[in-house]
This record gives structure tokens, C-alpha cells and sequence, in this order.
């Protein structure tokens, strides 16, 4: 298949000797790109409603090659280099996609799906069908009718060639959870995907699947992105493979539901020395660089995302803060990237600037709080702290009747009149200062805007300069939790008829670790 393809560009390009200069391939991302519209590509823009050409010139001009192509992939990899070849994307394209320059639309809504939790087990598959190429003649074309377009500049290609068809990703996840193992998950997910195909469906409208089977895929979700309209999107795996067998039908029986999926640009520079250039593309390389900032940012993201689920069911809310905090904090990082790459792709391939002034952009975030080590570091830190916790919350879990509550839930139950005597067992040093995230604060709304550049150059040595040992971390007081836990768990034994029992978080400096506290009708006695 793919020589197959690369024949008929080679016949699209061959037509005329300009095309072999300057033309260009690019993956339309569900954008309405027909032949005769003006692109770009400075900015990966088009101009919508307008052609070069009259629709009458454009039709009568028009070669079109019938394709018929199907194909189906699977593939358990999320990672944005992976997506960006599936859906046949180039180093410049996906530059103003992680710009924000391009908004996708159709199938290409899969770039965006991306994982939110580390325990999330994922398999997408890919289907794509290809129907038929247009070519746009241009020897016999008329008279331009859109000139004072190209002199001012607005564009710099025309649409000459479109392959049309549509692409389908159904994805696949399933979240582990604590007690079960995330790569024999990955293996059932895989296993099962790949029987999509050919697996059957009976007159009742049941799938022909051992109970086996049945049991294992009612735990699987799907997101469905599609070229192709559905009376209902699937969800469930059942759902999904009676979208697979229908797949090839939806196009219409001569595919004239098909959208464009490949488009070839001529440079205008070739039919009006007045039209705009693409003075340069930048180098890969650098793409690479900006495409692994880009999926760092969003691993951190995931990350933390994670460690929000596990804080939240420890009821750890001294922790949440502080993840919440810096999720905004990166969040806000992420989009003012965004907005600055923006701003200088389009620039750089008008030849207004070089390709430094992106270095710089990347230079400045490898010195910023943001870097790969620097967020690892803090966040390894958090998930230590909130193992700690949940190691003692687990060791509970045998005595049915000790409740994990939150600070706000605790004050309300000591004040509760059904229970009289409530014992209760406190982590008190989850609150303390936090020295990186002060710092992220200020690298991003710094007090002195003047001396950005020597926060930087210190910013984000927080974590690795603090050489003090976090509280859960250290022996001293590890060994005091653990006689204090034990001393809680004796009076579980012995008082469970008569008190009630929970475990939550009241700071108390001077207790550092854990400590256990009394209440009688509301009133804290001393312990």
C-alpha cells in the first residue's frame, strides 16, 4: 500500500516540472481543504470560501483516480510522535499544532485525547480507508479571479491535489486499580483489541465471546474519533465492534461522505511573483526538541493528575492544596508556551526572524522550575509522602471499625451526639513550607519583573538544594508513628464497643509525625 501511495505522488508531482519545487504534502486534521483554496503556510492557515480559480475551472479541470485503499493498526503507544504518524503528519505541520496554530477537527480530535492518570492501560485502534485522489489540472485553468489576494500576501500555496477518504481511532482505556497488575492489564487490552475484526456478532445482537472474554472487556471504555457521522458514538467495547463492521459502509456507496485526508500545495510564487513566500521551515531537530518539552509538560501533568486521585482518597487535603496549586501553576506554564510559539512559528517562516529566538524559548524553560528532573523530583516526593500515609490507612484496614475522614469531616463528627467518645489517630506534619512551589510562583508572576533572569537562574534549585530529610523520611520520627500507631491499634482492641475511631490530619508541630487524640462530647481531652 504505501508504494501504491507513493506512486500516485509521484504522478501528482510529475505533472508539471514547478511541482518538483517548493510543493508541498500536508494531512488536512479535518479541515475542509479542497482543490483551488488558497493555504498558508507560514501559519498552516486557509482562507475558507475563497478559490483561485471559478468552481466551473476548477470541475472542468479535474482528474480524479479512484483509490479504494482500506487499513486497520493497532497501537498501545500514546505518545504524540506516534499519533503524529498515524495520522501522516509532517515535522513543520506538527510544529503549529504544538504551537496551537491548527485546530483539528474529525479524527485528528485524537491528538488531544491524551492520558490523565499513570494507572490508565490504553490500546487504540486505527482504522483508515482511502477512496479516491482529485487532481486540479492547471495547463487549462482561466484567468485568476482572486488576485489582490496573493498581492496582499494572505496566502502562499493553492490546493492542487486532495486525497479523500476518512479515519477512525477507537480508543481503548482501562484504569488499574491498586490491587491489580497495569501490564496484564495492557496484555488483555492488546489481546482483545486485536480480535475486534473477527469476532462475530449473533442474530440477537450479542458478540460470539467466551463469559471469560465478556468479563474481561465489560471493565474496557472507548472514545470514538471519526471522519464518519454516528447515529451514536461507542463506549463500551460491544458498542465498538458494531462500529468496526459498519466502518467501511459509512462512507456512502460512492464514498461521497469521504473528507479530505492528504492535500498537495502548489507555491503561488509560481503563478504571481507578487504572492507571499515560505521563506524557511524550521530545522526537525528543533521540532523534536519542542514535540519532547511539549510531552514532558503533559507527563507531569499526568502525573500529578495521579497523585490528585491517591491524595484525595487518603483524604490527605494539606496535599491536595499543594498538588492543585502547582497543576495550575503548570497549566498556566503550558498555555504561555503555547501562546509564545504561537506567535513566533509564523514569524519564522516569514523570514521576520531565525530560528534562535525558539532556542531561546526551550533554553529559558531548561532553566525555569519546569524542567523534567526538577518537577520529578517534587512530585517523587509527594507520591513518597502519600505512600507513607497510605501505608498506615491500609494497615487499618483489618479493623472494620476505624474511618479515614478529612480535617472538615472530623470536626463535624467530634461534635456529633451519637458519639460520645471518639478517639482518633492524627498525621500532624502535613503542614509545612514548600520552597520549589514558592518558587514556581515566582518565576511565573515574579515581584521584581526586572530580575526575571536571576530567578531563573536560580529557580527550581529548590528541591535539590533543601538537603533538610522530609518529615516522612525520617527515622526518628518514622519509629514514633509507628509505636504511636501501635498504641492506636491496642485501643481499637480493647475500646471498639464503646469509642468511636478515626484517622485524619490536625498539624501539631511540637508532636512531629503522629499522635493521638481524645474527645468527650466534643471536648479534646489529654491523651
Amino acid at each position: 500500500e504505501p508504494a501504491f501511495c507513493l506512486i500516485i505522488g509521484l504522478h501528482f508531482y510529475t505533472d508539471h516540472s514547478a511541482y518538483s519545487a517548493g510543493s508541498m504534502q500536508i494531512a488536512a486534521l479535518g479541515r475542509p481543504l479542497h482543490p483551488g483554496m488558497l493555504y498558508d503556510c507560514r501559519d498552516d492557515s486557509f482562507i475558507p470560501g475563497v478559490t483561485l480559480w471559478d468552481a466551473e475551472d476548477i470541475e472542468k479541470n479535474m482528474t480524479v483516480h479512484e483509490q479504494n485503499q482500506t487499513k486497520s493498526e493497532i497501537t498501545a503507544s500514546d505518545s504524540l510522535s506516534k499519533k503524529s504518524s498515524l495520522l501522516d503528519i509532517s515535522a513543520s505541520l506538527k510544529v503549529s499544532v504544538l504551537g496551537g496554530l491548527v485546530e483539528v477537527g474529525g479524527s485528528a480530535k485524537y491528538l488531544k485525547d491524551t492520558l490523565t492518570l499513570e494507572s490508565q492501560c490504553r490500546v487504540t485502534m486505527h482504522f483508515s480507508q482511502k477512496t479516491v485522489f482529485k487532481q486540479l489540472n492547471m495547463k487549462n485553468t482561466s484567468k485568476i479571479i482572486c488576485a489582490d489576494m496573493i498581492k496582499h500576501g494572505t496566502a502562499t500555496h493553492v490546493v492542487t491535489g486532495v486525497l479523500y477518504g476518512a479515519d477512525a481511532f477507537m480508543v481503548f482505556d482501562h484504569t488499574a486499580s491498586k490491587n491489580e497488575d497495569k501490564q496484564e492489564i495492557h496484555g488483555k487490552l492488546k489481546v482483545m483489541i486485536k480480535k475486534v475484526p473477527s469476532i462475530s456478532i449473533s442474530g440477537d445482537g450479542k458478540l460470539n465471546m467466551t463469559h471469560e472474554e465478556q468479563e474481561t472487556v465489560e471493565k474496557f471504555q472507548c472514545t470514538f474519533y471519526g471522519d464518519v457521522i454516528l447515529k451514536q458514538n461507542p463506549t463500551t467495547f460491544m458498542e465498538a465492534v458494531k462500529v468496526h463492521k459498519d466502518l467501511p459502509m459509512l462512507l456512502g456507496e460512492r464514498g461521497e461522505k469521504a473528507v479530505p485526508m492528504t492535500v498537495w500545495l502548489y507555491p503561488l510564487k509560481y503563478l504571481d511573483k507578487r504572492a507571499a513566500k515560505l521563506v524557511r521551515e524550521i530545522g526537525e531537530n528543533l521540532i523534536i526538541e519542542v514535540e519532547t518539552t511539549m510531552e514532558d509538560l503533559q507527563r507531569a501533568t499526568i502525573t500529578v493528575n495521579e497523585l490528585l486521585q491517591i491524595s484525595e482518597t487518603i483524604q490527605a487535603t494539606d496535599i491536595q492544596a499543594k498538588l492543585k496549586t502547582f497543576q495550575e501553576m503548570l497549566r498556566q506554564y503550558k498555555i504561555t508556551v503555547q501562546k509564545k510559539m504561537s506567535v513566533l512559528i509564523p514569524r519564522i517562516c516569514n523570514g521576520e526572524t531565525d530560528e534562535d529566538e525558539l532556542m531561546q524559548i526551550l533554553e529559558s524553560h531548561s532553566s525555569s522550575p519546569f524542567t523534567t528532573e526538577t518537577m520529578k523530583k517534587w512530585l517523587d516526593e509527594k507520591r513518597s509522602e502519600c505512600g507513607v500515609l497510605r501505608s498506615y490507612i491500609d494497615a487499618s484496614e483489618d479493623q472494620k471499625d476505624v474511618q479515614i475522614v478529612s480535617p472538615t469531616q472530623h470536626n463535624t463528627l467530634i461534635f456529633n451526639p451519637c458519639y460520645p467518645t471518639i478517639v482518633t489517630f492524627v498525621f500532624t506534619s502535613l503542614k509545612y513550607d514548600e520552597p520549589y512551589i514558592s518558587d514556581v510562583k515566582e518565576f511565573l508572576h515574579p515581584k521584581e519583573p526586572m530580575k526575571q533572569i536571576n530567578t531563573r537562574d536560580s529557580v527550581g534549585k529548590a528541591v535539590e538544594d533543601d538537603k533538610s530529610t522530609p518529615w516522612f523520611l525520617t527515622p526518628d520520627i518514622s519509629q514514633t508513628m509507628r509505636e504511636t500507631f501501635d498504641r492506636f491499634k491496642d485501643l481499637v482492641k480493647n475500646e471498639a464497643k464503646t469509642s468511636k475511631f478515626v484517622i485524619t490530619y490536625i498539624s501539631n508541630p511540637t508532636h512531629p509525625g503522629a499522635s493521638i487524640y481524645r474527645y468527650q462530647n466534643g471536648k479534646r481531652l489529654d491523651t
